[in-house]
């Protein structure tokens, strides 16, 4: 047992998963005791709570993952870890920073793409998941928030 929870703890998506789900107890901690305040939990009012959720259980899959042996690269040094938390965060600070200047749109593509080579080894092999997948991730994520739940976007310089 100490042995397997050694080997988890020296696993890059392990602590990636504790960063994401971070973020998203953050987030909704910001929600509850923080000065901004949703509207009604209906429609578009409800989006930041779903998205701090949904952040806090693919966090606790990934981090999950590693739990029964679904391991990626292990990390070299503690550094390793702080970087690629510190990584995570920063992502996602650039891109609510990005979604003001350039579009909600091109900034989840953005977004996207950075964290997939930031979390992927030898990215540029792997481009259909560090390039396609995260551009058609945001046009679904895009097109789900404008049509399906009605989300009012604020125009920026892009889409």
């Amino acid at each position: 047992m100490k042995k397997r929870l050694a080997t988890i703890l020296t696993r890059q998506d392990f602590w990636v998963g504790l960063a994401v789900i971070a973020v998203g107890v953050a987030g909704l901690l910001h929600i509850a005791y923080g000065n901004w305040r949703p509207g009604p939990a209906v429609g578009p009012h409800a989006f930041p709570q779903m998205a701090y959720i949904t952040l806090i259980i693919a966090g606790a899959i990934i981090a999950g993952g590693v739990a029964f042996g679904i391991y990626d690269t292990p990390l070299d040094r503690a550094r390793g870890i702080v970087v690629t938390g510190v990584a995570v965060v920063a992502l996602g600070v650039v891109m609510f920073w990005l979604a003001r200047v350039v579009g909600v749109f091109v900034s989840t593509a953005a977004t996207l793409m950075l964290a997939a080579f930031v979390l992927t080894p030898d990215p540029l092999r792997r481009w259909p998941s560090t390039i396609v997948l995260p551009l058609v991730s945001a046009a679904v994520i895009y097109g789900l928030f404008v049509t399906v739940i009605g989300v009012p976007i604020s125009g920026a310089i892009l889409f």
